[in-house]
């Protein structure tokens, strides 16, 4: 399945905030968890030096009462495990266990599990109900004499219980927090992406065919909004290329064409006519021959430009090919009404002076005009045009000069 511009942002920047959320967790668990364990270290130092420098004076004066009482006010401490006071050769003096007074410490249980901790260089070991505990010890000495040693032991308990918590609500902000980046990114991947999708859609109705595209705000001017203007332009060139005609600059037969298909479907619609005239500039030939083919291009925009000012705005004029044209003329009920545009027309022309050669005699032509309506005289746009087409002919055929409509021409045929 291939992936959009929008979906590959939105996971390339939701794996990036992720990625940077996960490694900043991961630093301040780590971060917490050696700040805890050294707290607590340090904090079993302070215990183990106070009661080695206690110890000292109550050895030599063999006062060993003494140091069990220092011993059980350590033990009070809830992460404190055990204490044990030895000589220098490893023979347990005191201990907040009587029993392994006169022992050798560590006893054999306990020093076959001594391991080391990556936190710390404190020795460790799992005691039998399943607890981390970490050793400390701190030399007794007297005038710079070894009299023994005091061994604290410390649970990781407490400590791991803290950084289980600090992970649950870590965790907890690290997935709120994701959650609030996803919807983030998708709110600035939409910002950023819908542009593109909007000139995606203008390209793809202009590769169509389809140039009736939104004009974009002029008021903006970032990238994507210069660029929805230029396609916006370069679409209503190739329209003017595709659409019109070069030299008069009017609607060309391949709009004529898509402009009947849609006037005749509102015809049908809305059951109103539909009436078309095709207009003919006589003789022609003649003013290309006498005067030659730019004075005759002159001719033909100055004709067309005249007879579009004397039609309505609903109508449309396009050029049909050579020096014909074709109007399109909607919602002409009247009979009369159709007859008066064409004749209208017709006049506008033949009393019009065209002042085409500077410096010499204006230039008069004349029009003929046929015309044919839909759906009276035709059922679809062939039959329509066929039938203006013959109209014209008819007009030509008369003298030139005048208008004739189809009807005519069926009536004549049914009498003839």
């Amino acid at each position: 399945m291939k992936l959009n511009c929008r979906l590959k942002l939105i996971i390339a920047i939701s794996l990036l905030v992720f990625a940077s959320q996960l490694t900043t967790a991961y630093i301040i668990i780590r971060q917490s968890a050696e700040s805890l364990h050294e707290k607590t270290h340090i904090h079993g130092e302070e215990l183990a030096t106070n009661l080695a420098e206690f110890a000292g004076e109550a050895i030599v004066s063999r006062n060993l009462a003494s140091i069990y009482q220092q011993i059980q006010f350590a033990m009070r401490d809830n992460n404190i495990r055990h204490v044990v006071v030895v000589d220098p050769n490893q023979k347990v003096l005191v201990s907040d266990n009587l029993e392994e007074v006169d022992s050798i410490y560590p006893p054999e249980h306990i020093k076959k599990f001594y391991f080391n901790e990556k936190l710390d260089d404190n020795p460790h070991f799992i005691d039998r109900n399943g607890e981390t505990i970490a050793e400390i010890t701190v030399p007794i000495t007297l005038a710079d004499d070894l009299l023994g040693q005091v061994i604290l032991g410390y649970s990781h308990t407490d400590i791991n219980n803290k950084i289980s918590n600090l992970n649950n609500h870590t965790l907890v902000t690290l997935l709120v927090g994701f959650a609030g980046a996803f919807l983030l990114t998708i709110l600035l991947t939409s910002m950023i992406t819908s542009p593109l999708v909007q000139l995606e859609k203008t390209a793809l109705k202009i590769s169509m065919g389809n140039f009736e595209i939104e004009k974009p705000d002029t008021n903006s001017n970032d990238e994507f909004n210069l660029l929805s203007q230029t396609m916006y332009s370069m679409a209503k060139r190739l329209e003017e290329l595709v659409y019109n005609d070069p030299l008069t600059g009017l609607y060309n037969r391949q709009l004529l064409n898509i402009r009947l298909s849609e006037e005749l479907a509102r015809s049908r619609r809305h059951v109103r006519p539909l009436a078309l005239l095709m207009v003919d500039i006589d003789h022609f030939k003649r003013i290309n021959d006498t005067y030659g083919h730019l004075v005759g291009d002159e001719m033909l925009v100055a004709v067309t430009s005249l007879i579009a000012k004397h039609i309505r705005e609903v109508d449309c004029l396009a050029r049909f090919g050579g020096e014909e044209f074709i109007i399109l003329a909607p919602d002409m009920t009247e009979i009369n009404a159709r007859q008066q545009l064409a004749e209208r027309i017709r006049t506008a022309v033949a009393n019009e002076e065209f002042n085409i050669l500077p410096g010499k005699q204006n230039l008069r032509v004349t029009i003929s005009v046929g015309l044919a309506l839909y759906p009276t005289d035709a059922k679809n746009e062939r039959e329509l045009i066929a039938a203006a087409d013959q109209a014209l002919y008819a007009a030509k055929y008369s003298g030139r000069n005048q208008v004739r409509a189809y009807s005519e021409l069926k009536d004549y045929l049914a009498t003839s």
